[in-house]
């Protein structure tokens, strides 16, 4: 009785052993920077990796939000701020809008403490892998990275992060997933 009672329970901790150890292989590693490729808007940019944030922001300016009269989805016409800091005009659905906190170094006192900015659900490609998230429009001209990815993407991602490290993931692999898809349309 004993001995059934003791390989039972052996059994139990390596089989929570070995399904641990496989979950967790299933993560992927990001450094605090990393190549992400925008699959709507074709474009890659270098990606500051933030776990203290929680959405996702890419660098643009100009965003106006045109009301679409029925059932349609608004749509949001902005200038995207491409990694040679040129211009290009973009309009998509406007997936919702979201409040963010501003740093009390970039109000007065008698402003608000939040900025309104329109979100876009679009496909983000890190390292070989996609996942439509959710990002907001803000202008980033004054940050180092023009993108920033916060905890949300990072757990459609299943991404753990090593902060010793930079660009960890192969930026080569979205492109040619990109190539790839094009050859076949």
């Amino acid at each position: 009785m004993r001995l059934a009672l003791f390989t039972l329970l052996l059994t139990s901790a390596i089989l929570f052993t070995a399904t641990t150890q496989a979950g967790e292989s299933a993560h992927q590693i990001f450094g605090l920077s990393e190549f992400v490729y925008i699959e709507e808007l074709g474009v890659g940019y270098k990606a500051k990796i933030d776990t203290g944030a929680e959405s996702a922001s890419i660098n643009a300016i100009n965003a106006q939000v045109e009301k679409v009269k029925g059932d349609g989805d608004d749509i949001v016409h902005f200038d995207l701020v491409l990694p040679d800091e040129t211009l290009r005009s973009v309009s998509l659905p406007l997936s919702k809008h979201i409040r963010i906190k501003r740093r009390a170094s970039d109000y007065d006192e008698d402003e608000k403490d939040y900025t309104r900015r329109p979100v876009l659900e679009l496909t983000l490609c890190i390292g070989g892998d996609s996942h439509k998230v959710e990002v907001n429009l803000a202008d980033r001209r004054q940050f180092s990275k023009p993108m920033l990815v916060g905890s949300e993407p990072l757990t459609a991602f299943k991404a753990l992060v090593d902060p010793s490290k930079k660009y960890l993931q192969d930026k080569t692999l979205c492109a040619k997933q990109d190539k790839s898809k094009r050859q076949k349309e």
